[in-house]
């Protein structure tokens, strides 16, 4: 019957609804609270347990998130809102980080299949995460910051608190870590990631990284703003800018249900996206 009604309610949403991404002038804050964002009117999104590959959610931790749009003519923001009984910051053995991520396709078309992309049908996935804006705020999350009573290694390239990603720019560093592509991919100033997928298991790191984010929780919601230019230099961009109409989808990782990877909560309906000259 759950299942039921959150099919209803997909079906229904998918009827008509529409993300308007507000035209404004000067910069996109990345505050969430900031009054910019009063002008963009919100759409709320039903979500689904991720069911088409394993490890799959049947459970709905989480069930719907509010979004908000903005564009300045070059660059785009979201403003993603959803409740969240617990605040999850780290990743570690069994404990998982919250995390949300939006996805739109190259081609503006809502036939791009929804489960990211298809062969020659790409998507573009901007993933903000929780511990990766904790690391880069308040220093590297290590065993010494976790579980202060424990004993912890020491690193000769380093003085605690491990100023992160400053203090991992150099050949220990890389050594511990496992080699400049992993160091790479885990030092980026920004805890949004952007990724690449022709269809589902597929997804790819971008070798250039521009999108930024910032999360906040608050009152047992996160609020999230994740944005990124238009067009970017020496890199592949969608189908995207002001005037145009093209589709977005949303997914939600709640770290204590021990979502992580496949296992999460996201729209199964392209959400058209009009974007305001």
């Amino acid at each position: 019957m759950r299942f039921l009604l959150i099919l209803l309610a997909l079906v229904a949403f998918s009827s008509g609804e529409t993300l308007v991404s507000k035209r404004i002038k000067g910069e996109i804050p990345l505050d969430p609270f900031a009054k910019v964002w009063e002008k963009a009117k919100g759409v709320t999104v039903p979500l689904a347990g991720q069911t088409v590959t394993k490890p799959m959610e049947t459970s709905l931790p989480v069930s719907s998130i509010t979004v908000k749009s903005l564009n300045n003519g070059k660059e785009i923001a979201f403003l993603l809102i959803w409740e969240d009984k617990t605040e999850d910051r780290f990743h570690l053995i069994n404990t998982f980080s919250d995390a949300v991520a939006v996805q739109v396709p190259y081609r503006p078309s809502s036939e791009v299949p929804v489960t990211m992309g298809g062969e020659k049908d790409r998507v573009l996935i901007l993933h903000w995460t929780a511990f990766r804006q904790e690391n880069l705020e308040k220093g590297y999350s290590d065993v010494e910051k976790i579980h202060p009573n424990y004993a912890y290694d020491w690193y000769p390239h380093a003085k605690p608190p491990y100023r992160y990603p400053e203090d991992w720019a150099n050949q220990y560093a890389l050594a511990y870590i496992g080699g400049e592509k992993v160091f790479r991919k885990n030092t980026f100033k920004t805890p949004v990631r952007e990724v690449v997928a022709e269809g589902f298991g597929s997804s790819t790191w971008k070798d250039v990284q521009t999108a930024q984010g910032k999360g906040v929780y608050r009152n047992g919601k996160w609020y999230v703003v994740i944005k990124r230019d238009f067009v970017v230099e020496n890199s592949s961009n969608p189908d995207w800018g002001p005037g145009k109409t093209t589709y977005v989808t949303f997914a939600v990782w709640d770290g204590s249900s021990g979502h992580r990877g496949a296992r999460k909560v996201l729209s199964y309906q392209w959400i058209k996206l009009k974007i305001e000259r």
